[in-house]
């Protein structure tokens, strides 16, 4: 295996853990705030399939209506919940996202990959906007989605180039570490329910 496929698949096992980390920090937010959790599993269906479907499509299989739907449900879950709403800088983000796209020499395929960033930038955007999320984790997760985007723009003008694959590493690791920081709060959130 070549580096560049090495790092990615550590990269795509990093993301596995936080599509799981968002479900769970989803999970314990709905149940103390909303009093349920059946949205959370929106999060997590919508993760796992956008990255199957991903996956499925670099070995060659038309697996593209998974990785189209794994986003709508991720977005679909995030509204619904009322836990994060759509903001001027998150829709800034995807537009600048589809707009690289007009900078690949393979459009179709760009737009497979778009679909599966979009995901991930929802996921990132979750923890940066939700109004409880401690102020240092929520300002990592934004850094992280602004390293994203730049990374697919990168990545549209040249494909699989070091500086892509270091805006992509660089942006799920600190995602993961915003992801760990949020934690205790949510479990502070827990025991405070739990006392009342």
């Amino acid at each position: 295996m070549d580096p560049y496929s090495l790092v990615t698949s550590a990269d795509g096992l990093l993301v596995l853990a936080g599509i799981v980390f968002t479900w769970h920090l989803t999970r314990l937010v709905e149940r103390n705030r909303l009093g349920r959790e059946k949205l959370s599993w929106l999060i997590l269906a919508g993760g796992l399939l956008t990255a199957l479907g991903f996956t499925g499509y670099a070995a060659g299989l038309d697996f593209a209506l998974m990785v189209v739907v794994g986003p709508v449900l991720i977005a679909c879950a995030l509204s619904m919940s009322g836990l994060v709403g759509a903001r001027l800088e998150m829709l800034v983000q995807i537009g600048l996202m589809l707009l690289s796209i007009c900078a690949s020499r393979n459009p179709r395929t760009s737009t497979i990959r778009m679909f599966s960033d979009v995901s991930l930038l929802l996921l990132m955007d979750a923890v940066a906007f939700y109004s409880s999320s401690p102020k240092k984790p929520a300002s990592m997760a934004r850094l992280s989605a602004w390293l994203l985007v730049a990374f697919t723009v990168v990545n549209s003008v040249s494909y699989r180039s070091l500086p892509a694959l270091l805006l992509y590493t660089a942006s799920v690791s600190i995602w993961m570490v915003a992801l760990l920081l949020s934690y205790p709060r949510a479990k502070l959130l827990k025991s405070a329910q739990k006392g009342l």
